[in-house]
């Protein structure tokens, strides 16, 4: 087996011998590409306004037919229709997502509102980093349990990952969140 010719780094200094290179890792050093890119994919972050109104709009694409489910095997089961509803929505909401972000890049919330997910590697994300970046929809299911504690506290941590994603998104001059950070630097750029 030949090892190929290394390219040298960014910076100028000798990688130590035993560093491997993790292709899929984002690289900071990079995110200020040419002709004032601020990524890496060389498209400008989308706002958070419109990351957000896409959020909604997938939202209510998925759980309009999802509360209508809970409904029926809430009034049909009880508690555990209830449950089994939340779970459907939660599953439903995270294959939705992952599907269509690893496939397209975008979701139809996001092709609505003209924005686009790339992987740290500057194509569409694999599935296993379209997961991560929107696990946080488990939190979502959780919130429609028919167990007012697990309801009220799963509400809560929901608030404030929300926030904290926004927080992060607003603050970062890519535009990533933090899940963006769990997926190894995805990019919601405008498309």
């Amino acid at each position: 087996m030949s090892q190929g010719k290394k390219k040298p780094r960014r910076d100028g200094r000798q990688s130590p011998a035993n560093e491997r290179h993790n292709p899929r890792a984002f690289d900071p050093r990079a995110a200020y590409g040419a002709d004032a890119s601020y990524l890496p994919s060389g498209h400008e972050p989308a706002e958070l306004a419109p990351r957000a109104i896409a959020r909604v709009i997938d939202g209510l694409i998925v759980g309009i037919p999802a509360v209508f489910i809970y409904r029926v095997l809430g009034e049909g089961l009880g508690a555990f229709g209830g449950f089994l509803g939340a779970l459907i929505y939660g599953i439903t909401l995270i294959a939705y997502s992952v599907i269509l972000e690893s496939e397209t890049g975008q979701t139809f919330g996001k092709r609505l509102m003209r924005l686009r997910v790339y992987g740290p590697t500057g194509e569409f994300p694999t599935r296993n980093e379209a997961f991560r970046r929107n696990s946080f929809y488990i939190l979502q299911s959780l919130v429609m349990m028919p167990f007012l504690a697990v309801s009220f506290l799963a509400a809560l941590v929901t608030l404030a990952a929300v926030a904290s994603i926004a927080l992060s998104i607003a603050r970062s001059p890519r535009g990533q969140g933090r899940h963006d950070d769990i997926a190894d630097g995805t990019q919601v750029v405008r498309a």
